[in-house]
């Protein structure tokens, strides 16, 4: 038997549009001398699925962050180097961190007219790694999904002659070490190590004040962990244009 006529059938339904935009977003300077923080050069990034907030922040800090990238692949004529910003960005629905940067990306875009050229270098670095005898890290604190809210600093706490780096990734923690005086070059993370962990670094504040090369054997010995001298050709982000953001 041979039927006629059209079949409808249920379209599925289609996917929602990607949020590209902060429903909302604030960008204020910091007046110089108010920071509140330890150091100047200290900044702070927290988010939760619908919300960013970057405390006393300069355009680069900004950029690593959108970027996923460290402060040493930035180059280039960030005429606004030193200038600090409060940013608060808000989301309209819940996403994932990944989207929160492409988010950040156009933030900046739009109210600093940032333009940025890509490049590779080949260049020092160092690879964390992990020794012979294993890591010997403290007990995971979370998966490597974070949490449903995290923060994170650009430099680690110093607590008496320690350093104290918190819910920090493995990725983090080497980005920390790459900005401390005595290693200054890019410090890639090797191990395979996944989650997030609080992590002293006990003596590591006196070694650096003390720059003698110390710090490496603290990571070591503590840690199981090395920073092993490597050549990398990584990508760089050179800023071509840059403003003072438009007001809120």
């Amino acid at each position: 038997m041979i039927l006629s006529g059209a079949v409808s059938l249920p379209l599925a339904a289609a996917p929602e549009p990607r949020q590209l935009s902060f429903e909302a977003a604030s960008v204020k300077p910091v007046a110089a001398g108010l920071t509140g923080y330890e150091s100047t050069s200290r900044s702070r990034v927290e988010y939760t699925p619908s919300r960013l907030t970057m405390s006393n922040v300069d355009l680069n800090d900004c950029i690593q962050w959108a970027y996923g990238i460290r402060e040493d692949q930035i180059s280039g004529g960030n005429d606004l180097a030193g200038e600090r910003y409060e940013v608060v960005a808000k989301s309209s629905t819940a996403v994932p961190v990944s989207q929160l940067r492409i988010m950040l990306q156009d933030l900046l875009a739009k109210r600093f007219m940032l333009t940025l050229r890509r490049e590779r270098k080949l260049i020092p670095v160092y690879e964390l790694m992990v020794t012979r005898r294993g890591a010997k890290l403290p007990a995971v604190k979370a998966d490597d999904e974070g949490f449903p809210g995290h923060s994170a600093e650009s430099l680690p706490r110093v607590a008496g002659g320690d350093f104290v780096f918190s819910e920090t990734s493995m990725a983090e923690f080497a980005q920390k070490l790459s900005m401390l005086q005595g290693v200054e070059r890019p410090v890639l993370d090797r191990t395979g190590i996944t989650g997030f962990y609080d992590i002293t670094l006990k003596g590591a504040a006196t070694a650096v004040r003390q720059n003698d090369g110390s710090l490496f054997g603290l990571v070591e010995d503590q840690l199981g962990l090395k920073l092993v001298p490597a050549k990398e050709a990584l990508e760089s982000f050179v800023v071509v244009q840059a403003e003072r953001p438009a007001p809120n």
